[in-house]
């Protein structure tokens, strides 16, 4: 049982998938892995769209986040807009430009879910993401206590 949880929680075969279907939309827009998953992280993540939010999320190296921010906003696919309460923190936004990209990467990751969830009833589903959230939950609490 403990290797199950470990590889569900590693996570390891679903980042290889990802990043097996994210080669082609990586060739053609030119775009690093990083640059990808920051772009639909953003136009997801409503209003938690700052270089905190991306880390915690995507649990990714700051110097990485820096660096796509940086390439992204230089291209025009991100806006970053200063926060008018705390000029420390930059809220990163989709720009019109990156709108079709945004929309290419949904469908892609719409498809990929759909086949991965294949066989899953609507019911069990929920049971794992209230699972999955309270896992998280937890992990969460452990690093911060740390």
């Amino acid at each position: 049982m403990e290797t199950q949880i470990d590889v569900l929680l590693q996570g390891g075969q679903f980042k290889k998938l990802l990043e097996e279907q994210s080669v082609e939309l990586r060739q053609k827009y030119d775009m690093k892995r990083a640059e990808l998953e920051i772009l639909y992280f953003l136009s997801k993540c409503g209003t938690h769209n700052t270089s905190t939010d991306i880390h915690r999320q995507l649990m990714m190296n700051r110097g990485h986040i820096s660096q796509a921010v940086e390439n992204l906003c230089r291209r025009n696919y991100i806006i970053a807009i200063p926060d008018q309460n705390d000029r420390r923190y930059i809220h990163y936004e989709i720009s019109d430009h990156a709108r079709e990209l945004v929309v290419e990467m949904t469908k892609r990751r719409e498809a990929m879910n759909e086949k991965i969830l294949k066989g899953v009833s609507e019911e069990k589903f929920k049971v794992y993401r209230e699972v999955s959230e309270k896992i998280r939950k937890n992990i969460e609490e452990l690093i911060l206590d740390h």
